[in-house]
């Protein structure tokens, strides 16, 4: 009996783990937008570069649009990721029409697969945006 106590407090404890998580490697990494619906982004290797950052714990994002800083919540299960409610300053720049594109893109993406150091974001079938990890 108390190792059917210790087998299922283990179970419990272990599933609840974040290490679990499908998202528990992604924190303390900066996801930098690579491709957009096909086509590449160039990088400037500046703080412009749109990116993602994840805070895992409490399932938040921060990051650039390419001219804002945004944040927001997401929720994750399994291959399925939804970003919330997307946050942005409301700074004018040259590239504020790629950063309205990218902020409409990631708010349509329903699910996600990784790809060595790449993720890929997926609307349906399609890949809409390819992050890489840096």
């Amino acid at each position: 009996m108390k190792y059917l106590f210790v087998l299922i407090i283990s179970i419990i404890f272990f599933q609840c783990s974040p290490k679990l998580s499908p998202d528990a490697s992604w924190g303390n990494q900066r996801w930098i937008v690579t491709e957009m619906k096909g086509v590449p982004v160039q990088q400037s290797e500046s703080r412009r570069d749109a990116y993602i950052n994840f805070d895992v714990a409490n399932k938040k994002f921060s990051g650039n649009g390419g001219c804002n800083q945004i944040n927001g919540n997401y929720t994750i299960d399994n291959r399925t990721i939804n970003f919330g409610e997307i946050i942005s300053t409301k700074m004018s720049c040259i590239d504020i029409e790629f950063e309205n594109v990218f902020l409409t893109t990631l708010s349509s993406v329903d699910h996600f697969e990784i790809s060595g150091d790449d993720m890929l974001l997926k609307r349906k079938k399609e890949t809409v945006l390819k992050l890489r990890s840096r």
